[in-house]
């Protein structure tokens, strides 16, 4: 059985990204990820004037191995000179402020630096939950650090952060139903609302994975170097 340490602390800022007077679209993904995970540790957003933004605080604590891989051991026979060894444990305190800006998407940017300057965050510990056209609806995926691609929210965050090294998880929602897709029917498109079906997958699917996912790339560390 491993032993337990004493408690380590950290502290992440978690962004959903959208436009704020238009809920329920497509652009808005990343803020209905955030609201939901808000309602799975139930608690409410407030008003912060200062970042033009709501915010909400969530505490949790999660129980990790402090190293992975093998331990050596006593040489014995062949093939047995490594064996698993009892791993320490430790029990990391995470708060996460949720943010969700007021400001437009293409300028969400300045919520976002301004909260990080406040709160005396790294941008190693930014996570950013958008919308992206390149994966179909449903699917998520996540990147370390990075170029925009196209996204003008995130090039705003990279913009106002002065850094490309913060976290992504791109939540999927697929491109429109038409050959030809110029920046009108792009912008007709991200701007509207899910259908049933699609607001059924990401209920019973994408929600739930994308909360998993918020705790798993918040308590371990981009950096090896700096993984518990």
């Amino acid at each position: 059985m491993g032993t337990l340490t004493k408690p380590f602390t950290k502290h992440v800022l978690v962004a959903g990204l959208g436009n704020h007077n238009y809920p329920g679209t497509r652009h808005n993904v990343g803020m209905m990820i955030v609201d939901s995970f808000a309602r799975r540790f139930n608690v409410d957003w407030k008003l912060k004037p200062g970042w033009q933004s709501d915010f909400a605080t969530v505490t949790t604590t999660v129980t990790l191995p402090k190293r992975r891989g093998i331990y050596p051991k006593e040489r014995g026979p062949p093939g047995e000179e490594f064996k698993k060894g009892p791993r320490e444990m430790i029990d990391l305190e995470i708060t996460l402020t949720l943010l969700k800006s007021r400001m437009m998407m293409n300028v969400s940017g300045t919520s976002l630096s301004r909260a990080v300057k406040e709160l005396g965050i790294t941008v190693e510990n930014v996570l950013v939950v958008h919308d992206d056209l390149e994966r179909d609806i449903g699917k998520i995926s996540s990147k370390s650090y990075g170029s925009a691609g196209g996204h003008n929210g995130i090039a705003s965050c990279i913009k106002y952060l002065r850094s490309q090294h913060f976290r992504r998880l791109r939540i999927g929602i697929g491109r429109p139903p038409f050959k030809q897709r110029s920046s009108d029917i792009v912008s007709s498109y991200v701007l509207g609302k899910f259908n049933p079906s699609e607001i059924e997958i990401l209920e019973q699917t994408v929600f739930p994975k994308a909360c998993d996912d918020i705790i798993r790339m918040t308590t371990v560390s981009s950096d090896p170097s700096k993984q518990f």
